[in-house]
This record gives structure tokens, sequence and C-alpha cells, in this order.
């Protein structure tokens, strides 16, 4: 009796982890989501947020572009070159986007630049972290020194509250921006943001017209995507549209 009992159980439980496993393959299969970094970094800074991803069965698509040498327009076009092809799109089913700092306007160009060519219906969600959709005070304060513009080239000189105010574009897809407060350890930036900040960029200057939905979590600019609380917050947007903003 208890020997076919045994047996039952080994049964039951393997085609509960084959329901399982086709169920996370088809998820991975279906939606992609595409992973941006921020100025003067690579794809290996959104490596935390490509796990925690990977881990709720969507497959990734994490991009390295030139962010020091071209400006926001001609990014926008290597991206639809060299990686979100006519192919790419055809292909996949639904597209994700998330991006961390100036991959959020890289992100906004690439969206407003090619929405007539691409398929609203495979257009997913877009979650920004730390985006300076209204500019950078700090950019506002550096950006005509010679290091600066060595360093950052001409997409650095779009990152200034002035060229921001130029070039806003309201989105026509579901948006969530998430911002830091942490200014830690930016002690100078902390006299030059204005209100709350994540070191670089205000919270307020996050915030983006027509925007699905906004938190903002104890988290600084550089590591905001690292920590688990904003993995959490990321998952929880491109699922259900929204935040979790429950305490």
């Amino acid at each position: 009796m208890f020997k076919i009992l045994n047996i039952f159980v080994v049964l039951f439980t393997l085609l509960i982890s084959s329901a399982y496993a086709d169920s996370h393959t088809t998820l991975i299969d279906n939606e992609t989501v595409v992973l941006l970094h921020g100025i003067a970094l690579t794809k290996s800074n959104m490596d935390s947020v490509e796990k925690a991803l990977e881990d709720e069965g969507y497959k990734i698509l994490n991009i390295t572009y030139p962010s020091q040498k071209k400006g926001l327009n001609d990014i926008a076009i290597f991206l639809e070159t060299d990686y979100l092809t006519k192919d790419f799109w055809d292909t996949t089913r639904k597209v994700h986007f998330v991006t961390h700092s100036m991959g959020g306007l890289v992100v906004r160009t690439y969206l407003e630049q090619y929405k007539n060519q691409i398929d609203i219906n495979k257009l997913g969600r877009v979650v920004m972290m730390g985006p300076p959709n209204k500019g950078s005070e700090v950019a506002d304060l550096i950006h005509k020194l010679p290091p600066y513009k060595w360093y950052y080239g001409p997409a650095g000189q779009e990152l200034t509250t002035k060229q921001q105010a130029l070039t806003q574009i309201n989105p026509y897809y579901e948006l969530g921006i998430i911002a830091g407060k942490k200014e830690w350890p930016y002690f100078v930036a902390a006299f030059v943001t204005p209100g709350q900040s994540d070191g670089r960029v205000t919270v307020e200057n996050t915030k983006l017209n027509g925007m699905k939905d906004h938190i903002v979590l104890s988290a600084t600019h550089t590591f905001m995507m690292k920590k688990s609380d904003t993995h959490k917050q990321i998952v929880y947007f491109l699922k259900n549209g929204e935040f979790n903003h429950e305490k």
C-alpha cells in the first residue's frame, strides 16, 4: 500500500514540475525585456536587473550602446540598426523596456523616432530608473567644462535642464518611473540639486507628463539598479502596469 502511495506521489510531483517548466518556457519565449544602461556605463551595470527578470521568466536583451560617442538621436538609430531590427520585432510577441539614468532618454527618443514602424500591439511597458527626464542640475553646473565634454561626449550635452525642456516627449506607452531619494555619498551634488534627489537627478526631474505611475525609493543614483526593492517594483510594474505602493 505504501509503495503504491509513494509511486503516486512521485508521478504527481513530476506532472506538476513539467507543467511549471512548460509555462515558464512559454513566458520566456513570448516576452522580451530590453535593458538600457546609463551614460558612460555598459550592459554589465544592468546584470542584477537581468538576473531578477530572468528569474521571473522573461527573455532579456541587455545592450551596450555608444553612450559617450553619439547623441540621443544617433543612439536611437544605432539601436534600430544593430539590435531592435524589423526581424527582432517580427519574431517577438511582446517587448518591454527597463532603463537606468540616460537610458530612459534613449528609449524615449527611440520609441518616438520609430513609433510609426513599431507594432503597438507588441510594445509592452517601460520602466525608467532615475531618468533625467527634465534634465539634471549637476549637468547644468559642469556641462561646459572640457573634461566633461571630452568624457561624456555629445549625449552629455543633452542632459541639462535647458536642453530637456526643449525636447519633452509625452509617452504613448505605459510608463513607470522609479526615483531615488538617497543622496549619499554625493555631498556636493546634494547642495546643487533642489529638493529630494538621488545625488544626480531630483525626484521632480524624473517625472514625465503622461507617465502611468511614479514611485520614490530609498536609493542612490549609481546603485539603485542593484537593490532588490527596485527589482521587485520593476517586476510589479511590468506585470500590473503600476507600482506596489503598499508599505
